[in-house]
């Protein structure tokens, strides 16, 4: 273990389920089937409970290349049992009564040797 892990990797998690939000991690099926006869791609997704942060995402804050309705999505690594996010995934949560569903277009995980939380970009569909 690295000193990053030793000091933080405690922190992130019973902050994220302390103030986080309920959601759910959509992890895409890594076997898809593609029906050429029909154009659809079949093959069950994988959803995760998990507690999220969710906040307003600031051109300024990461390279200014996204758009308006892209959030920032903080998830503890333990949540994700030691699966990274990946752009094929997206994260669904209720707001104002609402269902979101943000499709993961970046991210970014802290760590030592092990991952101890992930940000990611969700683009809003």
């Amino acid at each position: 273990m690295s000193l990053v892990d030793d000091i933080f990797s405690s922190i992130p998690a019973p902050l994220i389920n302390q103030f986080g939000i309920d959601a759910t991690y959509v992890k895409a099926n890594t076997n898809p089937v593609y029906d050429p006869t029909t154009g659809t791609v079949s093959g069950a997704a994988t959803e995760i409970p998990v507690k999220v942060v969710i906040s307003e995402l600031k051109p300024e804050e990461i390279q200014g290349l996204y758009q308006q309705t892209d959030v920032k999505i903080i998830i503890a690594a333990s949540a994700l049992s030691g699966y990274f996010p990946q752009t094929t995934d997206s994260i669904r949560y209720l707001q104002n009564s609402v269902t979101r569903t943000a499709k993961i277009i970046g991210m970014f995980s802290y760590r030592g040797d092990n991952a101890i939380m992930h940000s990611v970009v969700g683009r809003l569909s």
